[in-house]
C-alpha cells in the first residue's frame, strides 16, 4: 500500500513537473505578431495600387543594387506637377489588437522636409476612384529619409487607436514645378496581434 502511495506521488509530481515545464516554455517564447501586409514590391506594387490625380507620371515598381522599392517622381525630361497615391489594400482592423505601420524610405531632389511625401489612413475609401473623395487621417510623426537616396527606416509607428472592417493606408507624393522630388519605399510592413 505505502509502495503503491509513492509510486502515485511520484507520478503526480512527474506529471505537474512536465505541466509547469509546459505553460513555462509557452510564456517564455516570444509572440510574433501577424504580417496584415508586408510589401518590397518585388516586380510590381503587389498589394498596392497607384491613382494619379495630377500629372502623367505615377508611382511603379522599381529596383537598385538589388534593393526593390515603389518609386515615384514628378521629373521625366522636364519638372512637372503631381499628385499622386500608393495605396494599401483594405485591412480589417478590428480582428486586431496593437497594430504598426513601418517602412523605409530614402528621397532625393526637392527640398528635405518639404512634406513631398505624407502618409494617411482610411476607413471609408471604397478601394477604386479619386481618394480625395474619402476622408483620410494625416499619420504623424513618421521618420523619413531627408536626401541623397539615403534609406531611413520608419521604426514601428502605433496605429491601435484605428479600427474599421476595411482601412486603407495610403501615401500622397504631391509636387509643384519646382523642387521636384524622388522618393522609394520599401518593406512597408502594417502588423497586428490577433484578438
Amino acid at each position: 500500500m505505502k509502495h503503491s502511495f509513492k509510486i502515485s506521488v511520484i507520478i503526480f509530481s512527474l506529471g505537474l513537473s512536465i505541466l509547469t515545464g509546459c505553460i513555462k516554455e509557452k510564456l517564455d517564447t516570444p509572440y510574433a505578431p501577424i504580417y496584415l501586409v508586408y510589401e518590397s514590391f518585388k516586380d510590381s506594387l503587389g498589394s498596392f495600387t497607384q491613382y494619379s490625380v495630377t500629372g502623367a507620371q505615377i508611382w511603379a515598381a522599381s529596383s537598385y543594387s538589388g534593393t526593390t522599392y515603389a518609386n515615384m517622381t514628378g521629373y521625366s525630361g522636364s519638372y512637372n506637377a503631381n499628385e499622386d497615391w500608393l495605396i494599401s489594400k483594405p485591412v480589417n482592423f478590428d480582428i486586431y489588437k496593437n497594430e504598426t505601420l513601418s517602412l523605409n524610405s530614402a528621397t532625393k531632389y526637392g527640398n528635405a522636409g518639404d512634406g513631398s511625401l505624407k502618409v494617411f489612413t482610411s476607413n471609408n475609401y471604397t478601394g477604386t476612384g479619386d481618394p480625395n473623395l474619402a476622408t483620410w487621417v494625416e499619420i504623424t510623426p513618421v521618420s523619413l529619409s531627408l536626401g541623397n537616396f539615403t534609406w531611413v527606416s520608419s521604426g514601428p509607428i502605433d496605429l491601435s487607436g484605428i479600427t474599421g472592417t476595411n482601412v486603407y493606408i495610403a501615401f500622397k507624393y504631391l509636387c509643384t514645378t519646382s523642387a521636384v522630388p524622388t522618393w522609394e519605399l520599401t518593406k512597408i510592413k502594417i502588423t497586428g496581434d490577433a484578438l
